[in-house]
């Protein structure tokens, strides 16, 4: 782990990056790490906004992770603050696509927002599915609901990932991704997902 100031650098992202290039996305991985920089920017700015104190930004095998104190944040907030980072992927997308042409950096982006959206835990949807139904019931309510959600989410992307990479011999890196949805959900003994601290 390689830290300076509130940044943790972990070996597992160097290994990701690694692994993209092994599995042939370096044309595209310079539009990706674009993409994935412009959604932390927009958690970023939504928490300074709304006046949420960041405590660390990590990097690690499953991408950024942003731990920042929201428990002063009321629920609408914290959703916003979680929809942040897709919001300004898809406007980014869009902007690109229209008015620039740039169709690489406006799919990776397109990408990188529609798949954060998915109502899985570890992701942004996932994270915001939970806020709202705390928001609306409870939080053990928000545990249960969102574990089942996640994980029929989940299991259908690895479905359709390892379907492409069968049918195409393509989309082994989307497998991987896929399946780093899918294997936290399978533990037993998963903890709660705790909430109002971590944003991705």
């Amino acid at each position: 782990m390689w830290k300076l100031g509130k940044l943790e650098l972990g070996w597992g992202f160097a290994a990701l990056i690694a692994l993209a290039l092994l599995g042939g996305a370096g044309p595209a991985l310079p539009a990706v790490l674009l993409a994935a920089l412009c959604h932390e920017l927009g958690h970023l700015l939504a928490l300074r906004l709304a006046g949420a104190k960041v405590e660390r930004l990590r990097l690690n095998a499953f991408g950024a992770e942003i731990c920042a104190d929201t428990r002063r944040l009321s629920y609408p907030r914290e959703i916003a603050c979680t929809l942040a980072g897709p919001a300004v992927n898809l406007a980014l997308a869009l902007f690109l696509a229209r008015t620039a042409g740039w169709y690489v950096p406006a799919g990776s982006s397109l990408l990188l927002g529609c798949f954060n959206l998915l109502p899985v835990p570890a992701l942004d949807g996932g994270r915001a599915l939970h806020l709202l139904v705390s928001w609306l019931w409870e939080p053990i309510t928000a545990d249960r609901v969102c574990r089942r959600v996640g994980l029929c989410c989940a299991a259908l992307l690895t479905l359709a990932a390892l379907a492409l990479t069968v049918r195409y011999h393509a989309g082994l890196f989307l497998l991987i991704g896929a399946a780093g949805t899918l294997l936290p959900q399978l533990s037993l003994s998963a903890p709660p997902i705790k909430p109002k601290r971590a944003i991705r």
